[in-house]
């Protein structure tokens, strides 16, 4: 299960950070074999739109310590 954690507002962020391509946090372009998947989430600027935010390893263990 993945723990919900604080993210960027999706309005701020690049296009690859949206699609789940570049972390959410520092932007690094990520593989499938080091990326977190954080889990669906509403997007707040579109009440039937969600969005699927992904970030590198490095970022999730920073933030879940």
């Amino acid at each position: 299960m993945t723990a919900l954690v604080d993210l960027p507002n999706p309005a701020t962020l690049s296009d690859a950070q949206q699609r789940g391509a570049s972390c959410v946090w520092c932007a690094s372009l990520l593989t499938p074999g080091d990326a977190h998947d954080l889990g669906p989430r509403p997007d707040p600027a579109f009440v039937c739109a969600t969005w699927f935010p992904r970030c590198c390893l490095t970022c999730w263990e920073g933030r879940t310590r």
